[in-house]
């Protein structure tokens, strides 16, 4: 399992909210509360937007633990954004500690091809970024036909072994031409239409008693998505919390919000990253979280039309 968090609202440092909460990310790299296994040390990564230099997403992905890079503690400081990923990782077994496999993934097929020879859905697909907590079950019973499902672009976009990129290739191709210009409800939809398909292939091999975590978190620079979910029903969910304040803060030694009663900046975080209930509540177990451009918040049912097990 892994530990991911991710900001949306009013540009900030970007080491504000990675290094100075009493939990922050960094701390859940060592000491997650959340989890029965408390390291999250198998690499990690960060993603954050400029809209002012680019509508793609800069990626940093590192294979040494958050808890030990010095070279993202120097250049975090440098960094405004107004929306950012980050994801500590505990890989599943069987899955390589490799840089390839860290979180967050960056959107379409990323080579050293000209990128004037991109299609414009496979140019649109480089401004979306991704990241997941949990695994997907069976995912190696199905993997030969998931492969075989996605169109090429998708396909040899995929660059590491992870069940989490390729949960992502497949809501990518579930999105499909509204990638041009998604809002909220396009992101939302591929990305339940992408969770069911990926639980009836699991239920189509005979293995719909296998478990499936699914904490997904999806963005394409504007707006962000997010799920919370487990199965089979006896399974329990993975943690996930969402915070919304006017604006967060971090100096020194405490990390909070001078103006609780706004909603302008919202985080969603596998733990709470400080202590403030009038912020934070808690996700409740399958559930999808839609935040706007505009920064409006809304946490749902997710429903997937699935046989019984």
């Amino acid at each position: 399992m892994c530990r991911f968090v991710a900001y949306h609202g009013p540009p900030i440092g970007l080491d504000e909210l990675l290094y100075e909460p009493d939990h922050s990310i960094i701390h859940q790299s060592t000491d997650a509360e959340e989890r029965e296994e408390p390291l999250n040390g198998d690499g990690w990564g960060v993603g954050w937007y400029d809209p002012d230099r680019s509508p793609e997403p800069a990626v940093y992905r590192e294979v040494r633990p958050a808890w030990n890079d010095e070279n993202m503690m120097q250049v975090s400081p440098l960094v405004e954004t107004p929306l950012y990923f980050a994801h500590v990782r505990a890989a599943s077994p069987g899955l390589a500690v490799q840089q390839l496999n860290c979180h967050p993934f960056p959107g379409g097929r990323h080579t050293l091809e000209d990128r004037r020879d991109r299609r414009p859905v496979e140019e649109a697909r480089q401004e979306l970024m991704f990241m997941h907590n949990g695994g997907l079950g069976a995912y190696e019973d199905v993997l030969r036909r998931l492969r075989e499902d996605l169109d090429e672009e998708l396909y040899f976009g995929i660059r590491g072994s992870t069940d989490s990129e390729h949960a992502f290739a497949v809501i990518q191709d579930r999105l499909g031409e509204a990638v041009l210009d998604p809002d909220a409800a396009d992101l939302a939809a591929a990305v339940r239409d992408g969770l069911e398909y990926l639980e009836r292939l699991k239920h189509e091999v005979g293995r719909g008693a296998e478990t499936t975590w699914a904490n997904f978190c999806l963005t394409d620079g504007e707006s962000v998505v997010a799920t919370r979910y487990a199965s089979p029903d006896d399974v329990p969910a993975q943690s996930l919390y969402v915070g919304e304040a006017g604006s967060f803060v971090s100096r020194g030694e405490f990390c909070g919000t001078d103006s609780p009663e706004g909603d302008a900046a919202t985080l969603i975080a596998s733990e709470a990253l400080f202590e403030d209930d009038r912020v934070w509540r808690e996700v409740p177990r399958n559930s999808l979280v839609t935040v706007t451009p505009d920064g409006e918040t809304t946490i749902a049912p997710l429903d997937l039309d699935l046989p019984a097990v």
